[in-house]
């Protein structure tokens, strides 16, 4: 094994999340070391985050070693379905480790996502479907590729259900305004075609139209008085890096493509000393069983962090849309499927509300 033997990390703390750079150095090393195909996709790259009592010693000052900078991802290699965990050392520029873990999907990447509609689109079973429907133009089909789930009756392989609703007025269209009831498409990812098509019958597609930007919707309320949120003296809280002290409140945020905001460290100073509160808080799962017991339906289930990478699936924050107030913004920095890194810009933001007495 070869290894690049190059120091690519300069974290001030063993819990900043990676960086660009590192991020770029991780999937260098691993394509290089394990000669990584381009039917390899990269699901996640994150740190690997060290041994507890390495941290807490890091925090304590204590004297020793440098803590090791290593960098997790999980990969899909699309040519056969299987997945496989790495481990980076960044601080060493070499792998760790590189195994495959059988039996195991990793979660829902963007490539599927978009390539499951073109497939979808391009299926003759499908647009035969769609003409029972009265649907004869397909530039306007609109797919949601949802997790297949396990209940023994699918066929091996990488499965999405793709649901189909038709964008009537072209692209700009509200196309869930017109759903297609009772009809679900089985795409097999990794060989790119439809495994299957479940057709319950034909349903009108409804048309009434459902456009909600501001030209269709018309005027909208007024009355509302202003409401502002002023600081004249700016904020309370102090942010070094990724780490936020407050009031006595210390902790550091991170973020990852699985579980989106990550709370880590969480104290409080008492008396010249910084009490634990808690060491680590993220999102575990989050899923919406959605309880329709229509064909189509009934199997909606998903598991948002586990399937389908929450995290990954972050928006840009805007001031004065999703954030009031004085505003401290944290970028969200992940790889894509190739390997590259790329940030989500806004990803978090951070801002003093006064919800008024907590008990009186």
């Amino acid at each position: 094994m070869t290894g690049i033997k190059r120091r690519a990390t300069a974290a001030k703390h063993p819990l900043e999340p990676l960086t660009a750079e590192e991020i770029s150095a991780a999937t260098r090393i691993l394509k290089a070391e394990q000669d990584l195909e381009d039917s390899h996709r990269f699901v996640s790259v994150v740190l690997r985050e060290p041994p507890k009592e390495k941290v807490l010693g890091f925090d304590n000052g204590e004297n020793g070693e440098p803590v090791e900078r290593e960098a997790f991802a999980i990969l899909l290699d699309r040519s056969d379905g299987k997945a496989y965990e790495a481990v980076v050392s960044l601080s060493e520029g070499a792998v760790r480790s590189f195994e495959h873990v059988p039996g195991v999907q990793p979660q829902v990447i963007l490539d599927e996502v978009f390539e499951c509609e073109e497939i979808v689109k391009e299926s003759p079973e499908v647009q035969e479907a769609l003409r029972k429907r009265g649907i004869e133009e397909f530039d306007g089909v609109m797919v949601d590729p949802w997790s297949a789930g396990h209940y023994g009756d699918e066929e091996e392989g990488r499965l999405l259900r793709g649901l189909v609703w038709i964008k009537q007025g072209g692209p700009d269209d509200n196309g869930y305004a017109h759903p297609v009831e009772n009809l679900v498409v089985y795409v097999n990812t990794n060989e790119g075609r439809v495994a299957r098509v479940e057709d319950y019958g034909v349903v009108p597609v409804p048309q009434q139209p459902g456009h909600y930007t501001p030209d269709a919707v018309g005027e909208l309320r007024t009355g509302l008085k202003p409401f502002e949120i002023t600081q004249p003296e700016g904020v309370s809280f102090e942010v070094d890096g990724h780490e936020v002290r407050w009031q006595k409140w210390r902790f550091r945020i991170g973020f990852t493509p699985r579980e989106g905001l990550v709370l880590y460290a969480v104290g409080y100073e008492d008396d010249g000393r910084v009490r634990p509160i808690l060491y680590r808080a993220s999102l575990s799962e989050m899923v919406v069983p959605y309880g329709d017991p229509a064909p189509v339906h009934r199997r909606k289930n998903a598991f948002d962090a586990g399937e389908y990478n929450i995290g990954t699936l972050a928006n840009p924050l805007e001031l004065g849309c999703d954030c009031l107030g004085e505003i401290r913004y944290f970028d969200a920095v992940m790889s894509d499927t190739s390997g590259e890194p790329y940030a989500i810009k806004n990803a978090v933001c951070m801002h003093e509300e006064d919800f008024g007495l907590l008990w009186k």
